[in-house]
């Protein structure tokens, strides 16, 4: 352990807890001599910031830019990757694509540099896998180059703005440690068998006979432990100015090896290293090695001798020495808590009692030794095969078919209220503790309290009634009436769980009114019974004036949003009831209501003669409103992202004229501020419009996604009262028309992306055509499959949504044998007379 701590020159806190991030060291913005480097970190959440350090202490101008990338940041890297090989670029790692970016700055500044800086995208290269690091190497002759290495050992090379065919490597199982080294124009790497492999870039050469040639191994070197660290530097005595060593930092052993591969050096360390880098000394081509440990010390050699140990804040997660500002041999640490702290290797000791109190520690061995056995039986009690314990907690839910009385107070209070008493019961041996119930519903339904804590149940006692309070918010088109509540507890020491599917009633978002003449939408539901009176059918619907009305053919229904609907039961001995509403959204709920209770009528009778009740749908499909529905939708969506660019370009810009009036003020002769205070509050003024703007394209946007998923949820319903599809199916089918349309502010893609990619699958793997292949229009890319994007229009979704329909009508089904069902045009609805 360290006597001393390293002494903090500059900090900066540039990610959250346990949010792994990287770092990159250069000067970005190619500024001229005299130039200062420029640090910049990226993280996770896709928040990539570049910071000047200057002088000790951070400061509101050490932040040159900060962006948000909407990818997670994997690694940074610096190099010179544009065709001219001039300019110093930052490569940029996402999960499936390598960005290469410049920063540029404008402005006329102070004598500091520009005041204003942004992200120019260069190039960005879409990757065939998943990624896992990058490595920027300078190759004699023919300049930088990146290598890009993917979860399953897929190498990427990628040399003045080109990417070479892929190659794989040999021995691998998981990705490890990657780098160059120049004299032998080589990539080493670690794999899961313990050994550090040698691959030539000579090597990397396409071959025909295979798409992904696997590379041959130049040399191996076992190591038997895990690899931290893998990296090139100058660090043995004695060596020829054109030799380098090949440092292998494992877990445990710090070992040096030659460029042929043979072993150089090595040394068994007493602590658990988890990062190193390698710097130079003013002076000498020698170099020397830092060295992170687990415990936050770092170790600084000579060769294999240890010449300095300091302690940081925390263990580090990478480390380097660079000169920043006018300040040489900064130590670079950017720890796991989101710091990234410069600091020099101070001499201020720890507080008493902390050195050596690791080290005084007696081991106990019969004390492990006993944990080490019980372990064992925890262990292999665990693995054995156990049969499910019998009892548990069942839950019955009571749904009352009317609302309560609305309350006189105001906000949630005002809205129309219904109370549902769930029923917990237990029946076990063990008692039930630690009962939690949560309860969800879609919107615009909401609960009073949606989380509920439940004392202990225990068996033989009476059933725990539980009450919880359903809403409904008037300004929102419901579109799912269907609530879900689990109950979490512990019985016996296990964690078991019980779940409950209830659905509201309708008249929880619809109140019944007068018959209305509505001609707008409409469609024919058609069943193989007699028409039923809607005042039956519909019994909860008709208790108040309406019901006289409602006795007959006809009922009406307004929704909270203030949208109608209305159901029409046929005069003749067909059962026909035609659903009207004067907008096309407004058909979904009704319509499904109706044919819940149609099936439920049907199947209470006994003795049908014609083989059961039917119900069916034998119109044209109406596409058409749909499509218009989902123009709709995507255009929110595209008026919402631009408003959000317009709304970050206004913020950049009141940014700068803060930070130049603020370098006014700072001025010990201040000088005039001239016209910044009027530029100032326009630009606020500015601001807040467009905050306000962004907000009603949101609400746009929610309005227009219950209309999509209103309009999704009914065609599926259609479609399966059409051609009869069965449950399996018709779940097959709602998997890849996905009906939950909900948007996130973090998602990168949105529903018609996602369900134009559905769909394709589906179309080639589970509607296939009898006997033929998959239609030229749709068929899946070749090669690496691009990230999904918002597309400029929907034809490509509204096509796959047509193709869909029209191989249903052939007889398609949907499934694991593609088509399966009869051919087209063989069935007719039951109880239906052919002609």
């Amino acid at each position: 352990m360290s006597l001393f701590r390293a002494k903090e020159w500059w900090s900066a806190s540039v990610g959250e807890a346990d949010e792994v991030i990287t770092a990159a060291v250069g000067n970005f913005d190619n500024e001229p001599e005299p130039a200062l480097l420029k640090l910049a970190t990226g993280s996770l959440s896709g928040k990539l910031r570049v910071y000047r350090p200057r002088q000790r202490g951070y400061s509101l101008e050490d932040l040159l830019l900060e962006a948000a990338l909407e990818l997670p940041v994997l690694q940074l890297a610096a190099g010179r990757l544009t065709a001219d090989s001039t300019k110093l670029t930052l490569a940029v790692l996402h999960p499936r694509a390598l960005s290469v970016y410049r920063l540029v700055g404008s402005g006329g500044g102070s004598d500091d540099g520009p005041s204003y800086h942004a992200l120019e995208c260069i190039f960005s290269h879409a990757l065939e896998r998943p990624s896992y690091n990058l490595l920027v190497g300078t190759a004699s002759g023919s300049g930088d180059f990146a290598c890009v290495q993917s979860m399953d050992g897929l190498l990427t090379l990628l040399e003045k703005e080109r990417a070479q065919p892929p190659c794989q490597l040999s021995k691998f199982l998981l990705p490890g440690p990657l780098t160059y080294c120049a004299n032998t124009d080589a990539l080493l790497t670690f794999n899961s068998q313990l050994e550090v492999d040698c691959y030539r870039r000579a090597h990397f050469a396409p071959s025909p006979a295979s798409t992904h040639p696997r590379l041959q191994v130049d040399w191996s070197v076992p190591v038997g432990e895990h690899v931290t660290a893998l990296l090139v530097a100058r660090l043995s005595r004695g060596m020829a100015a054109s030799q380098v060593d090949i440092v292998v930092v494992a877990e445990r052993l710090l070992l040096y090896i030659k460029e042929n591969g043979s072993i150089r050096n090595q040394k068994r360390l007493d602590y658990s290293a988890c990062c190193a880098a390698a710097h130079s000394v003013d002076g000498s081509s020698q170099q020397r090695l830092v060295v992170g440990g687990r415990t936050g010390a770092v170790m600084v050699y000579s060769d294999m001798e240890l010449l300095w140990a300091a302690r940081l804040p925390g263990p580090p997660a990478t480390l380097g020495v660079h000169r920043f500002g006018q300040q040489p041999g900064l130590l670079l640490s950017l720890l796991y808590d989101g710091t990234t702290t410069l600091s020099y290797l101070g001499t201020t000791p720890p507080p008493p009692g902390a050195v050596g109190a690791a080290e005084s520690k007696q081991l106990n061995y019969e004390a492990m030794d006993a944990e080490h056995r019980r372990l064992l039986g925890v262990i292999r009690e665990a693995s054995t095969t156990r049969p499910e314990p019998a009892g548990g907690i069942s839950l019955r839910a009571e749904v009352p078919l009317r609302c309560d009385e609305r309350g006189s107070g105001e906000g949630a209070e005002e809205l129309p209220a219904l109370t549902v008493r769930l029923m917990a019961a237990h029946s076990g041996v063990a008692p039930a503790d630690d009962v939690s119930m949560v309860a969800s519903c879609a919107p615009p339904l909401f609960l009073a309290a949606d989380h509920i804590v439940l004392p202990p149940l225990i068996a033989g006692d009476p059933p725990a009634a539980v009450p919880l309070v359903f809403r409904a918010r008037p300004d929102e088109l419901p579109v799912d009436l269907s609530a879900t509540v689990v109950v979490n507890y512990s019985a016996g020491g296990e964690l078991r769980c019980a779940s409950c599917e209830l659905r509201l009633p309708l008249r929880l978002v619809a109140d019944p009114v007068e018959p209305l003449k509505t001609s707008g939408f409409r469609l024919t539901i058609e069943t193989n019974r007699p028409p039923l009176p809607l005042g039956g059918l519909f019994e909860d619907m008709v208790v108040d004036a309406a019901s006289a009305a409602a006795e007959g053919a006809a009922l009406s229904i307004v929704y909270g949003c203030g949208l109608d609907a209305t159901v029409l039961a046929s005069k003749k001995e067909r059962g026909r009831y035609r659903v009207c509403s004067s907008r096309f959204e407004g058909l979904w709920l009704l319509t499904d209501e109706l044919v819940r209770r149609l099936r439920a009528h049907g199947e209470g009778e006994a003795g049908a003669s014609d083989g059961g009740f039917a119900v069916w749908y034998e119109d044209s499909l109406p596409l058409r409103e749909y499509f218009e529905a989902i123009d709709d939708h995507l255009a929110s969506r595209r008026a919402l992202v631009d408003a959000k660019a317009e709304l970050e370009q206004r913020a950049r810009q009141l940014r700068a004229v803060e930070k130049r009036l603020l370098v006014r003020l700072k001025d010990r002769v201040p000088a005039p501020i001239a016209s910044l205070e009027a530029l100032l509050e326009g630009s606020h003024h500015q601001l807040l419009e467009l905050a306000h703007r962004a907000e009603e394209h949101q609400a746009q946007l929610r309005f227009h996604a219950a209309r999509v998923s209103a309009g999704t949820r009914l065609l599926l319903l259609l479609l399966r009262l059409k051609f009869r599809l069965g449950d399996e199916e018709a779940r097959l089918l709602e998997a890849h028309l996905s009906p939950l349309t909900s948007f996130s502010e973090e998602a990168s893609d949105g529903w018609e992306e996602r369900t134009a990619a559905a769909l394709t699958h589906l179309l080639h793997h589970g509607l296939k055509k009898r006997g033929t292949g998959a239609e030229p229009s749709a068929s899946p890319s070749q090669g690496a499959q691009a990230p999904l994007a918002m597309p400029a229009d929907a034809a490509k979704v509204k096509k796959s949504i047509t193709l869909v329909c029209d191989r249903l009508n052939k007889g398609s089904r949907p499934g694991k044998g593609g088509a399966q069902a009869a051919a087209p045009g063989s069935w007719e609805p039951p109880g239906k007379e052919a002609g």
